[in-house]
């Protein structure tokens, strides 16, 4: 009997602990209601009234004492319902209680006397108009804070928040929302060398969460930034880094070819060729078709160093300049040189409708052939420059024949390499190694009866041999501004270039006038040549088209008649220039 009745206590204290926890988590905060939203626009409405709503519209089941009265004014979007009981009870000084479904309506007049205790003791309601800050973003701040029974609900409309939680906490939340709603600075940035939109991704991550905005006219290539004031000096600060003046660099490129005689055909020795010059430093870079690219860096002037390498590279072959070509790249981005032609051929599409003729629609397309030479210079703090260098040697090997393209769809031929090498500002690169091989097709024969049809044949022999060639590229980069007069590509040095080139043009067509004869055969001869400082000619002139050899050999001897010619401006800064002309001859 005693183990009964001790048992019998046992299960009752038990019962009675688990009706006191459910009576206490079901006093206070404690939502009956499934989670959802309303709206409320309310003014000067009797309360119990306001609660007939909320209990028509949510399924809540609400009993109102005697007592409760008052009036409810109050705007709310999108709150959750249980968070918009608690506000209209508190701002009228009401209390409630959770029995299982039921939510009872009291005073706090009547709440005290039930238990003993002021209702607000637990939970006080501060309501927070803020002026800078978003609500919504200071409200995931103070979620971090409350404590379980307190409630922070977000009204965006009027960017308002209302707070609900025990009066200790409450004025710590009041305290931090007060700090986050501090007074901001708007500041518009013009942006001289940067480019906002890139800029906007930078300083987008820096601005004070719910407080600062970045905004950016791509138009007028401004940046709008409001902040806290000292955030706003902070970003000013990276803004003034990234908007720097972009930095240039001035390529001087030189394209020599040299046809390789017997005893050189595997290649230039350019161990040899760099023991008579002061290198820096000496690359090699596999090449696609096989073989390596020499890349070196000579100190010096760079005039004096190509003419040091031409001088030794003579001794291998008969050397040209094919090219000077001269570009201005900004730092970190790729330029582009090419030396060579557009080969051309022809694509067809045929459409065929439903209903109608079939048609045959054509286009030309084209393909680089020659030289082509890729360039991306970076520049650092000390002046050294980072070139990543890519060249490319190509040439037609074959053609396809095709019904659209009868000439025939050129195969190319290509050999490239990549590499990186870094060198001061102003020093000279040299690259060896680019060989190709070249037809070259040569008719000899009798004067004028080589040139009589079919009967002319046995006057004239056609033959054909290969060539290896070797091309040679000098590059020499020198860092600048941008703004100095007589830069790379400026109007001011092409006016030089051009008003000299005019004096020059009519000094070779008076002489090439006086040597033409009257009744001579007719035709155009396009020559290429160099011109040195002091005026003289530099290297042989080279013909750029197919003349008639006589019409060519006038030409070149008009060129070198008219030599010597002016020295070169001062505007012009190479020691040596290269230049174009065509003589007609009618």
């Amino acid at each position: 009997m005693k183990i009964k009745v001790s048992g019998s206590k046992a299960v009752i204290g038990f019962i009675i602990f688990a009706l006191f926890l459910s009576f206490s988590l079901n006093v206070e905060g404690q939502s009956p209601v499934s989670s959802q939203k309303i709206t409320l626009d309310i003014k000067g409405m009797d309360i119990v009234d306001v609660l007939k709503i909320l209990s028509q519209r949510t399924g809540m089941n609400i009993v109102a004492s005697r007592n409760v009265t008052g009036r409810v004014t109050i705007f709310l979007k999108d709150v959750d319902v249980w968070d918009s009981f608690e506000i209209i009870l508190l701002s009228n000084d009401l209390a409630y209680e959770v029995k299982g479904d039921i939510v009872s309506v009291m005073t706090g007049r009547e709440y005290e006397t039930i238990y003993g205790e002021r209702f607000k003791d637990k939970k006080e309601l501060s309501i927070i108009q803020l002026n800078y800050a978003k609500a919504v973003e200071i409200a995931k701040a103070l979620n971090q804070v409350k404590t379980a029974v307190g409630r922070v609900v977000v009204d965006e409309g009027s960017n308002t928040l209302i707070l609900m939680d025990t009066h200790d906490r409450l004025m710590q939340m009041e305290e931090m929302a007060r700090v986050m709603d501090a007074s901001t600075v708007t500041k518009v940035f013009a942006l001289d060398y940067a480019k906002s939109d890139k800029l906007n991704a930078k300083i987008q991550d820096m601005v004070t969460k719910g407080v600062g905005s970045v905004r950016f006219d791509e138009r007028t290539n401004k940046v709008v930034v409001t902040d806290l004031p000292e955030k706003v000096i902070e970003i000013e600060k990276v803004i003034n880094a990234f908007d720097e003046k972009t930095r240039q660099v001035s390529i001087d490129a030189k394209i020599v070819q040299v046809e390789l005689e017997d005893k050189f055909k595997s290649g230039i020795d350019w161990k040899a060729v760099f023991r008579r010059l002061t290198v820096e430093q000496t690359l090699t870079a596999g090449l696609t078709t096989g073989g390596k690219l020499t890349i070196s860096t000579v100190f010096g002037d760079p005039n004096k160093t190509l003419d040091s390498v031409i001088d030794v590279l003579k001794e291998t072959g008969k050397t040209d300049i094919i090219s000077s070509p001269k570009v201005t790249a900004i730092d970190g981005e790729e330029a582009k040189i090419l030396v060579g032609t557009k080969e051309a051929y022809i694509t067809a599409t045929t459409t065929t409708p439903a209903t109608g003729a079939v048609t045959t629609a054509e286009s030309v397309n084209f393909v680089d052939v020659g030289v082509q030479l890729y360039v991306t210079p970076t520049i650092n703090k000390e002046g050294f420059v980072t070139m990543k260098i890519r060249p490319v040697v190509s040439s037609v090997s074959s053609r396809i024949e095709t019904t659209a393209s009868p000439d025939g769809v050129p195969i190319i031929k290509t050999s490239e390499a990549e590499t990186s090498v870094v060198v001061k500002d102003g020093v000279t690169i040299v690259m060896g190694g680019l060989m190709e091989d070249k037809k070259v097709k040569s008719v000899n024969k009798f004067p004028i009866l080589g040139d009589i049809p079919i009967l002319g044949f046995p006057f004239r022999k056609t033959s054909e041999e290969v060539k290896k060639t070797e091309l040679v590229i000098f590059l020499t980069p020198t860092v600048i501004s941008g703004d100095l007069p007589g830069a790379i590509g400026s109007s001011e040095e092409d006016l030089i270039y051009t008003r000299y080139y005019d004096t020059i043009r009519e000094k070779i067509l008076d002489t090439a006038m006086r040597y033409y004869q009257q009744g001579y055969v007719s035709g155009e001869v396009a020559i290429l040549f160099s011109i040195a400082r002091n005026g003289s000619l530099r290297g042989e002139p080279k013909l750029l088209n197919e003349a008639r050899p006589e019409l060519a050999d006038l030409a070149v001897r008009s060129l070198k008649a008219s030599a010597p010619f002016p020295p070169l401006p001062k505007g012009l800064r190479g020691d040596v220039e290269n230049f174009r002309i065509t003589i007609s001859y009618e």
